[in-house]
Formats: C-alpha cells, sequence, structure tokens
C-alpha cells in the first residue's frame, strides 16, 4: 500500500461532525430497545459496578437497553448494552450489577460532571457516576473503564481520518496531553472512586489494541505509517498511562491490550473480527444525515458481541481470583508519583496527500474528506444532497472499474452500491464535488 494513500477511519469516526457535503442513507426497519433489566441480578450478595465510558458500557452492539438510546434532545446516548463484558459477567457470576458506563465518558463525568441531565427516569446519565457509587451499599468490586475520551480519541480522528494532512504531524501533541493530562486527571478519579467505595476492589482497565501486529492491506486505504503510529506507539502510551495511574492511586489494573489477539484487524477476515469495522447505523432507523452524525458512528471500532466475550474472559479470570480470595493485595497510594518516562518509538515523517485515483472522469486539486459509512444488506443506492449541481460524481465496487454519472441542477443524485458480498468486498467508493467546489470521497460497506 502506497505511503501516500490518506484515506483513515480509525477513531476518527467519531468526529466526521466535520463533513459538509449532506449523504442520505436510508436505514429501513430498525430495532425496538432490549427490554432486559439493567441488573440481571438484583437480590445477589455479590455486588459489582461498573463504571466508565464505552469500552465497558457496550456502544458497538445492535440494540442497548431500554433508555439508553435516546437522541431525542440528548436525553441519554450511553448505549448500555447486555452484550457489554461487565453485564455478561455479573450475569454468568449471579451477580447484582449497577451499570452506570456511559458511551463518551470522561473522567469528569465519572467525579463530577452529568452527562445527560435530561435522562429518562430511572436511568443513569442525569448524574456524575460517582454520586451512583456512594448510594450502593458495600460493593464488592467497582470496574472502569476510563481515560480514552480524556487523551482525544475524537480529535485524533479527526486529523487522521478527515484532514488531508498526515495526523503524526501532531503526535509529540497528543503523547505530551497523556503525560500533563490524562495521567493526573486518572488519578484523581481513580482516588474518588476509591474513596466512594472504601471496601471495594477496584480494578481499572487499559483498551485492547485493535490492530495484530503486521500490517495488512485489508482495510481500505489506511497508511501502514500512521498504523504502526496508532498500535505501536499511541495506545502504547495510552495503557502504560493507565496502569501506572492506577498504581499510583492504590488500585489494580487489568491488561486489555492484547485481549482481542487472533480476532483483530489483519488477523481475521473483516466480519469475522472482535471489533466493529465501518459502523454508522442507528438502533432505531430514520434516514441518516452525515452532515449531523451525532452519535452515529461511535460503535465504530468498539467491541463487538465477540470482543466482549474475549474481554470479560480476560477480566472473569480477576473476579475469579477476587472471589476466591487469591488476589494479591493492591499497591499503597501514592498520589505524587509520576508516571514512567515515555520511550520514544520511531513515527516516522509525515507523507504527503493521496491524488485522485487515475482512470476516473472526477478530478480536482485534491481530495479533502473521506468518510466512512454502512448500508444494510437489502440496500442498492446512497441519495446525496448537497452536491454541486451538473458535476459529476464517480463510483465503484471493491476493486471494480470506475462508473460515473452527471448530478441533476438540484444538486442530488443516487449513486449505486452493492454490498450483497461478505467483508472487505462489500466496500464501494464514490467521489463527489460539494457546492462550494470541494471534493470529498465516501467509502461505504455492509454495516456490521
Amino acid at each position: 500500500m502506497p505511503a501516500m494513500t490518506k484515506r483513515h477511519w480509525w477513531l476518527g469516526l467519531l468526529g466526521l461532525a466535520a463533513v459538509i457535503v449532506v449523504v442520505v442513507i436510508v436505514v429501513t426497519g430498525g430495532e425496538d430497545p432490549d427490554p432486559t433489566p439493567a441488573d440481571p441480578h438484583p437480590e445477589s450478595s455479590f455486588r459489582i459496578v461498573s463504571l466508565g465510558d464505552s469500552y465497558i458500557s457496550g456502544e458497538g452492539a445492535r440494540v442497548y437497553l431500554r433508555g439508553t438510546d435516546e437522541p431525542g434532545g440528548k436525553r441519554n446516548m450511553c448505549h448500555r448494552a447486555r452484550t457489554a463484558y461487565s453485564y455478561r459477567l455479573a450475569d454468568e457470576l449471579g451477580a447484582s450489577l449497577t451499570f452506570v458506563a456511559c458511551s463518551g465518558a470522561e473522567t469528569a463525568e465519572v467525579t463530577n460532571v452529568a452527562q445527560y441531565p435530561r435522562s429518562p427516569e430511572g436511568v443513569y446519565g442525569g448524574r456524575p457516576q460517582i454520586e451512583v457509587l456512594r448510594e450502593i451499599e458495600d460493593p464488592d468490586v467497582v470496574l472502569i473503564s476510563i481515560g480514552g475520551n480524556d487523551a482525544g480519541f475524537a480529535e485524533i480522528g479527526l486529523q487522521c481520518a478527515v484532514s488531508l494532512a498526515d495526523c503524526r504531524r501532531l503526535a509529540d501533541r497528543w503523547l505530551r496531553r497523556l503525560d500533563s493530562d490524562v495521567y493526573p486527571a486518572l488519578v484523581r478519579t481513580y482516588l474518588a472512586v476509591r474513596e466512594a467505595a472504601p471496601g471495594a476492589e477496584v480494578l481499572a482497565m487499559t483498551y485492547p489494541n485493535p490492530i495484530g501486529p503486521q500490517n495488512c492491506n485489508q482495510l481500505i486505504g489506511v497508511a501502514p505509517a500512521e498504523m504502526n503510529f496508532i498500535r505501536d506507539v499511541f495506545v502504547g502510551r495510552l495503557n502504560e498511562i493507565v496502569t501506572a495511574a492506577a498504581a499510583a492511586a492504590g488500585v489494580r489494573s487489568v491488561d486489555l491490550t492484547g485481549s482481542l489477539a487472533g480476532h483483530r484487524f489483519c488477523e481475521a477476515r473483516l466480519g469475522e473480527t472482535a471489533i466493529n469495522f465501518i459502523d454508522v447505523s442507528r438502533t432505531r432507523g430514520t434516514p441518516i444525515n452525515v452532515a449531523h452524525l451525532g452519535g452515529l458512528a461511535a460503535g465504530t471500532l468498539h467491541p463487538n458481541k465477540l470482543g466482549h466475550e474475549l474481554l470479560g474472559k480476560v477480566v472473569g479470570r480477576q473476579l475469579d481470583e477476587l472471589r476466591a480470595g487469591t488476589l494479591p493485595p493492591a499497591s499503597e497510594p501514592d498520589p505524587d508519583k509520576k508516571p514512567p518516562p515515555f520511550v520514544p518509538k520511531e513515527i516516522g515523517a509525515p507523507g504527503v496527500p493521496r491524488q485522485f485515483p487515475p482512470n476516473t472522469d472526477c478530478n480536482g486539486t485534491e481530495l479533502s474528506v473521506v468518510t466512512p459509512m454502512s448500508a444494510q444488506e437489502h440496500q442498492r443506492q446512497v441519495e446525496l444532497t448537497g452536491v454541486r449541481p451538473r458535476s459529476t460524481v464517480c463510483f465503484r465496487t471493491y476493486q471494480g472499474d470506475w462508473d460515473s454519472k452527471q448530478i441533476a441542477a438540484d444538486g442530488t443524485v443516487r449513486v449505486p452500491i452493492d454490498v450483497s458480498r461478505p467483508g472487505v468486498a462489500s466496500i464501494n467508493e464514490i467521489l463527489v464535488e460539494d457546492e462550494q467546489g470541494n471534493w470529498k470521497e465516501l467509502v461505504v460497506s455492509l454495516a456490521g
């Protein structure tokens, strides 16, 4: 894969609200909320509390627990799912679960900020997470996954997925932020959780690495150099910071870095990985307007059902040891302890922007935005609006020949797609010019 290729998706799918072209993908059907109770065994004497962000709430599932997928007025988009490993483990162990984790949470939402003040009655999200923890009588264990959003997942993704420039030019700033901002925020948060539940075991989670040890051309347009940076530099340092902060606060960390081994990108076929590839479909469907994505792309690059099963195996071993009384004692708190020094790894020099593909009827000075999105299995076209009137749109199926058609005078066009083939073979590419003359590339693949 040429190093100049610039079609990135990684965590930047969370930041695609910056896209200007208005693209509508009609999603039919939709699914009702999961009516499963948020606590599988409320009468159990063994009590688990789940705090933190999307990696523990279950973001990336097809359906979510009632009241946690209500985008209207941003009432509550915590996206809690019974497929999440915290829920699965509580159910398997016959334990009570206080399920407070919320997609998108930062450390502030754990300690002192209400993430969704307008949450439905009886649905967690309307208060800081730690307030709920304080009300639980004698919890046995607190599982917490937090820090990724403080580290700037959305900003990093916006630069790597949307910006034309090589995102590694900002690597130093991102890495400095891990030390200067994320580490002290995590220490404060873990200490506050420990104080709020003094008799409970606190287990702080690191983040699973989504990419296998070897680069591949499985993911369309992912530049090897940036893949190296994300996998070998950023995720590694983030997990070092989580582990060090947990030790400074006197709580245990659980290393999930390699928990998805064998099922990561470049290790398994798309559609068979433990992580969602492109996932911008809602659980309840109205037409998707990519100019106002909101939470539409949140499930992308999050563990799916298989992923949570694998994460649960690692966390479950810790819970088994806890119940058996064989966990070694946690370290004593040392809030003034500094994080370990960062050992620089080769980040490499930024590359050059990608050019227009050859042999198309579409040409311009540059392709400025790449937008990944998903379609349903039955879908045969996408409707684009906000397009430059009477311009040309170019499109092709995976590794197929480019075709083109003219845009109507009103700036709308319907583009055929084919997502009938599994995995990477479902990918379609579309080149389109917006009303301001900016060229965009859309990458559409089969949902899930």
